[in-house]
């Protein structure tokens, strides 16, 4: 009852609008650059073998780093504002999905692509006819693996430093001690991944139709 009271204070007061649009926006710019660089960069280096020898080293150095305690340095470079945790989304999101395209994309069945390489398709109809719908499921796992890093980093980035967002009001009341906030924040954030990963599992519908006939 006291988490129910709670709730509809803080979603009168406006608390709840004013800094969820903050995290919102900050998410937003974060997430959507990183999965369409993201499934660019994997797609380009699958097709360039000496672009995957130069970047593949690096790639599985950035993969491991602890983005968490990189925080303070991504506050000295952007600052206390949005553009920090725009960084930190970005930086969290992109690589689960670099990596899975590329897993994705060397898992593809070779017929497709020399079925569709016989009816004369260029490189790039091949890579939009047979290599791209070929790693779908495995580039959503992907964007999925990165949506929940993503609502991670972003809510530690806003708690460490920020000047409004649902990260700055669990680090508020935290040092406060209010527990009753602190499950109304967590359960925010928990329905906003679950309306994220629904909404992908949407789109992976539409552009991919066939899985459905599959699975049933």
């Amino acid at each position: 009852s006291e988490v129910v009271t709670t709730t509809v204070a803080m979603a009168l007061s406006g608390e709840l609008a004013k800094n969820g649009a903050v995290s919102l926006l900050e998410f937003v710019e974060g997430f959507v650059p990183a999965v369409v660089l993201g499934i660019a960069f994997g797609l380009a280096l699958s097709l360039s073998r000496r672009l995957r020898y130069l970047f593949d080293p690096l790639l599985g150095a950035l993969y491991t780093a602890p983005r968490v305690a990189l925080i303070p340095i991504f506050v000295i470079w952007f600052g206390v504002g949005p553009q920090s945790k725009v960084f930190i989304v970005f930086i969290s999101t992109i690589f689960p999905v670099l990596i899975n395209t590329l897993t994705g994309i060397e898992g593809v069945d070779p017929t497709w692509i020399r079925a569709v390489r016989a009816f004369g398709a260029n490189q790039l109809q091949v890579a939009r006819k047979a290599i791209l719908p070929g790693a779908l499921p495995t580039i959503m796992a992907g964007v999925r693996l990165g949506l929940g890093r993503a609502i991670v980093g972003l809510i530690a980035g806003e708690m460490y430093v920020s000047l409004a967002g649902i990260g700055r009001l669990v680090q508020v009341y935290s040092s406060a001690g209010r527990a009753a906030q602190i499950i109304v924040l967590v359960t925010l954030i928990s329905v906003f991944g679950f309306a994220c990963i629904a909404l992908l599992r949407w789109f992976e519908e539409r552009v991919a139709p066939w899985r459905l006939e599959l699975e049933h």
